[in-house]
């Protein structure tokens, strides 16, 4: 999967008259239902942000492109919502994973309007939430206001670490075809291990 992600990476890299669709199609795939749960869409995000830093790639294309595929994906996961209602409990891979549209649920319940705009940030929450909007049928008008402003700050803010990197290693020889394994280990591989170290901590107090 990794060597995927960085062969897509590298593709967006050399073809720049395609980079800004190719955003759009990954920010849309990411926030869909269904298929942001299958592929780590975020990490290509994430990493493309490193080729604004190196100049390759122009933030003034690229990120309206990225805020536009954003927008579509959670937009096609409400109407989704809308059309099964209930029935969506009995749509894969819900049905096989119950407590994720659950938890879907109680955010929304909790949070209104709000979960819409919040959600975005949260992992699974990003695919479930706009899905669980329409399933409640949320007016639209508010759900899209949500919608939209949510991804104008979630598509800057993911690159953002990724052109961090892109600053901090652009003088490495090599750095635009391993830009996704620098990224990876900077911003993700890095913070879980983290993680995982202070979970431990907290297992191993009586």
């Amino acid at each position: 999967m990794e060597q995927w992600a960085a062969e897509v990476v590298a593709f967006i890299s050399s073809s720049q008259g395609w980079a800004g669709p190719l955003i759009a199609t990954l920010a849309f795939a990411e926030s869909m239902a269904f298929l942001s749960l299958l592929v780590p869409f975020t990490a290509m995000i994430v990493a493309s942000g490193a080729l604004l830093a190196s100049g390759t790639l122009d933030p003034w294309v690229i990120i309206p492109w990225g805020i536009l595929g954003a927008c579509l994906g959670d937009a096609v996961s409400y109407w989704i919502g809308r059309y099964f209602g209930r029935r969506v409990h009995h749509v894969w891979p819900f049905k096989n994973d119950p407590a994720l549209l659950d938890q879907g649920h109680r955010f929304f319940a909790r949070w209104g309007v709000l979960s819409v705009f919040l959600g975005r940030f949260f992992g699974p929450l990003r695919a479930v939430v706009p899905l669980v909007a329409g399933v409640m049928e949320m007016p639209q008008g508010r759900f899209q206001v949500a919608n939209v402003t949510s991804a104008i700050v979630w598509l800057p803010l993911l690159m953002l670490p990724g052109a961090v990197a892109g600053t901090l290693f652009q003088h490495v020889t090599g750095f635009g075809e391993k830009a996704f394994v620098y990224v990876f280990i900077a911003f993700v591989a890095f913070p879980l291990v983290i993680g995982l170290i202070v979970w431990l901590r907290k297992r191993a107090r009586p």
